[in-house]
């Protein structure tokens, strides 16, 4: 289900795009078919060499990782942030504050009782879901 979709009970799930987290795998493919490469033909391959290709592995599979993992679920009590090693949940009474950072990427920031989430425009359907936070949490806009 995508945020664009609503089961019956009113849950919502958003995601990054599915392209971001083929494209971190393949990328990380290709470092490992790399360092796969340095091993089996070159002999005198400098330490450094090996290090980078693989922090560049490293890299990947963790971008793989938060992109394969990361989700927002709005259902009618509240928001559940799923990132890549904690799940935090929000009741829209704990949202004080969203924060819209504007740029090549937007940052939406969303700051509760309990501490901050954050999610970008990678997200399939941000848009929707930053004005579905400030709707149900109450919030408007503030002065100056």
């Amino acid at each position: 289900m995508t945020g664009h979709d609503a089961a019956s009970n009113g849950r919502q799930v958003f995601r990054p795009r599915r392209v971001l987290a083929a494209a971190m795998a393949a990328a990380g493919l290709l470092w490992v078919a790399v360092l796969v490469y340095l091993l089996r033909f070159f002999d005198e391959v400098p330490l450094q060499t090996f290090l980078s290709a693989g922090f560049f592995v490293l890299f990947f599979a963790v971008s793989l990782t938060y992109y394969g993992r990361t989700l927002i679920v709005v259902d009618s009590r509240g928001i559940t942030y799923r990132g890549m090693v904690r799940t935090r949940r929000f009741s829209f009474t704990d949202i004080r504050k969203l924060d819209v950072l504007p740029g090549p990427v937007t940052v939406y920031a969303v700051r509760g009782k309990a501490g901050l989430v954050h999610f970008t425009s990678f997200f399939r359907h941000h848009q929707q879901l930053a004005r579905l936070l400030v709707e149900r949490a109450g919030l408007g806009p503030t002065p100056g």
